[in-house]
């Protein structure tokens, strides 16, 4: 195990069902987020967006939240693609605050993790988890 598999299954919780976005707040992941870190994952927009810094990190994560009635994530996958890569991978379910749709997905995120922080982070989602946050999204 790497050092960047292990962060991630410390800020993960491996094993652990997620059903609240309190894991990026303070005393969670934002402490493990470099403060320039890059990322590049779906959300907001309804599009993938890329993005630089640990503020426009949380506050993406926490529009996110804002979109959602209810969710969870069970973390079923952590390993390690090189020295400094950790690629984790869930079970989603995620229900619309506006529309009520919901829907079960798999997600999978890369993280780079560089002195302990993760300083990269992207996700890749299937088609009908891309075309869920494309309709929820205003």
């Amino acid at each position: 195990m790497n050092a960047a598999e292990k962060r991630m299954r410390e800020v993960f919780q491996f094993g652990a069902t997620i059903e609240k976005s309190d894991v990026f707040k303070s005393g969670g992941f934002g402490d493990h987020l470099h403060p320039e870190i890059q990322f590049s994952m779906f959300g907001p927009s309804g599009t993938k967006e890329f993005q630089i810094g640990r503020d426009n990190y949380l506050n993406f994560v926490e529009k996110c939240a804002a979109l959602l009635s209810d969710r969870s994530d069970e973390i079923v996958s952590i390993t390690s693609a090189d020295e400094e890569i950790a690629i984790v991978t869930a079970n989603a379910w995620r229900k619309s605050k506006s529309t009520g749709e919901e829907i079960h997905y798999q997600w999978v995120m890369l993280y780079r993790v560089e002195d302990g922080l993760v300083t990269y982070a992207a996700d890749m989602l299937d088609r009908d988890a891309q075309e869920f946050w494309g309709r929820i999204c205003p």
